[in-house]
């Protein structure tokens, strides 16, 4: 590598606690920079849009993923996911809700976030992509049915996020199918923008409502308090101690009872760090409320949904592998930098 400044040759250096590329003439220092990608989920009758990747791609060859690419260094990410759809696709489509952002390391042309977009088809007509040399075929995949292999880069968890979602939108008493008003069968119709249960009877409007978890960032000497969860999802990997909000029981209190509840510790100031949206865990799509606090009593023992709980180090944190939730990966990670 050379210096982008005076051409010198860069030699590696220990800077800010790691190597890295640095210009021995003008001291110009290379920073690697992660790669912003964006790409879209596009539903058609419940089915998910999908692209193959041709044999002669640079990365995941073969595989099936979201239209999406890397976005140009003066181009918004939504734009530049609705740019990909329609050079890989030929459909025209409108970026809306960020359903989702995805960290990456196993892309061989650098590490980097993928950003997913909820999209609508406005026009166009969907070819297949003998036309685009980077992909060979795209198609609207029902979450049953989905083409293998998957690719990576963020894309297969994306889409198994949306296809856990679609599935228990289909699943018996996922919503419910009688109107709680006159006990008349409800019907899916459109319904404030979108397709939703309603009774034909006296107009009651189903509205399903996202799950509101609460989640502890417990520190003490300078050491984070983490369970081993003992349940699905994520049996046997780490977190915080969390779970979900009762319905007549304010946040705060949620948090410091299901931290007693898998640790034996009791908390207090607690203090709202983040509000994060996920949509890959089964039971439902919904909002991460992360507190920080520190311990006030109790006596550290396992319990509830938890088989051990332990404190950590920063240098002693598990591997993203082995953390079950990425809101929490996000906040430990953070948590460590700093």
């Amino acid at each position: 590598m050379y210096c982008t400044q005076c051409g010198t040759k860069l030699i590696e250096q220990q800077l800010d606690g790691r190597l890295r590329p640095v210009c021995p003439a003008c001291g110009h220092v290379s920073y690697k920079q992660l790669k912003v990608g964006a790409g879209v989920l596009v539903e058609r009758d419940s089915a998910l849009l999908l692209v193959r990747r041709g044999p002669a791609s640079t990365a995941f060859p073969g595989t099936w993923n979201l239209p999406a690419g890397y976005c140009e260094a003066d181009e918004p990410p939504p734009i530049a996911a609705a740019r990909e759809a329609a050079e890989e696709t030929g459909l025209q489509v409108q970026a809306g809700r960020l359903a989702d952002v995805y960290y990456f390391d196993d892309d061989p042309r650098g590490n980097g976030l993928l950003l997913v977009y909820e999209a609508e088809v406005m026009g166009g007509e969907l070819r297949s992509d003998s036309w685009n040399p980077e992909t060979t075929a795209a198609g609207f995949y029902p979450p049953d049915r989905l083409p293998e292999p998957l690719c990576g880069g963020g894309h297969d968890r994306a889409i198994e996020a949306w296809r856990r979602q679609t599935l228990d939108r289909w699943q018996p008493g996922a919503a419910p199918r009688y109107c709680p008003h006159c006990t008349h069968p409800l019907e899916e119709h459109l319904a404030f923008d979108r397709p939703r249960p309603v009774c034909p009877i006296c107009g009651f409007v189903h509205f399903r409502d996202p799950k509101v978890g609460v989640s502890v960032l417990v520190e003490r000497d300078g050491q984070v308090l983490l369970v081993q969860r003992a349940i699905e999802p994520g049996l046997g990997q780490w977190c915080l101690p969390a779970g979900f909000v009762e319905w007549d029981e304010a946040p705060e209190a949620a948090a410091a009872r299901e931290c007693a509840e898998e640790t034996g510790l009791i908390v207090a100031n607690l203090e709202l760090l983040e509000a994060a949206h996920y949509t890959q865990d089964f039971r439902g799509p919904g909002i991460n409320l992360i507190y920080r606090a520190r311990v006030a009593g109790g006596t550290l023992r396992p319990g509830d949904d938890a088989a051990v709980a332990c404190w950590f180090s920063p240098p002693g944190l598990p591997p993203q592998a082995m953390i079950a939730f990425h809101s929490h990966y996000v906040t430990l990670e953070c948590w460590r930098q700093r």
